[in-house]
């Protein structure tokens, strides 16, 4: 018997980011604590952002939202500015909603 991982796939460029179903899962927590957010809204939103900007996005969501750090912290790992990150997780939760 064999166990089939489904990751999501998203294009960035020539290749495609593999979104792992536990990640996508621990952003969903993180994203629906108050409203109920479908694991393809989260891969949806995260494929409509401009392709420079999904890899960034994604492992700022991993961190705040799916690790629960604050977002100032959560940027500051990833060499990430604050104001960016700021629009990246409205443009996340803008289209999860």
């Amino acid at each position: 018997m064999s166990v089939e991982i489904r990751s999501f796939r998203v294009p960035i460029g020539g290749y495609d980011m593999q979104l792992w179903p536990a990640e996508v899962e621990s952003v969903v927590a993180g994203l629906g604590a108050s409203q109920s957010v479908a694991p393809e809204a989260v891969v949806g939103a995260i494929a409509a952002l401009p392709i420079s900007d999904r890899a960034p996005a994604w492992e700022l969501a991993i961190r705040h939202f799916g690790r629960r750090k604050p977002l100032e912290q959560a940027a500051g790992e990833i060499g990430m500015d604050v104001i960016r990150a700021r629009a990246l997780t409205e443009s996340l939760t803008g289209a999860t909603r």
